[in-house]
């Protein structure tokens, strides 16, 4: 996967790779210290980087400015959208791209037909469920 393989490293790809659910570099700084690992964030940016890069892993920005990471899982990744609880900033992984299976048209949306649409990003906010059992 990565050229120079570390202790740092491959704990980074095995935590990205066994996550329930996306997860921010904070939250993965958190779990390697929980695994008494004490990288830098800026060891761990240079790796989610390079993960970037080689299409391991997928980013998705938040509106409250937080980036989460997840697993691509080779060829079995599947593009996907996300629910993201506004309380407990919990990111879910919806099953499917909706847009998609119901064969919505972006394209209507756009000025004129010179505009071509080559992807799209889509999250809900909301309130998960364990915050609003909470409330």
């Amino acid at each position: 996967m990565l050229e120079r393989k570390t202790t740092i490293s491959n704990n980074v790809i095995h935590l990205l790779q066994t996550a329930k659910a996306p997860l921010t570099v904070s939250q993965i700084i958190q779990k390697l210290k929980k695994k008494e690992l004490s990288p830098n964030k800026t060891t761990i940016y240079r790796i989610i980087e390079k993960l970037l890069q080689k299409k391991i892993i997928t980013e998705i920005p938040v509106r409250n400015g937080s980036n989460f990471y997840e697993f691509r899982h080779g060829d079995h990744y599947h593009h996907h959208h996300h629910f993201i609880c506004n309380q407990c900033e919990t990111v879910f992984c919806l099953k499917k791209c909706h847009l998609e299976s119901h064969n919505i048209n972006l394209s209507k949306l756009l000025p004129n037909k010179d505009f071509t649409i080559q992807s799209h990003d889509f999250n809900l906010y909301g309130i998960c469920e364990r915050c609003s059992q909470k409330n």
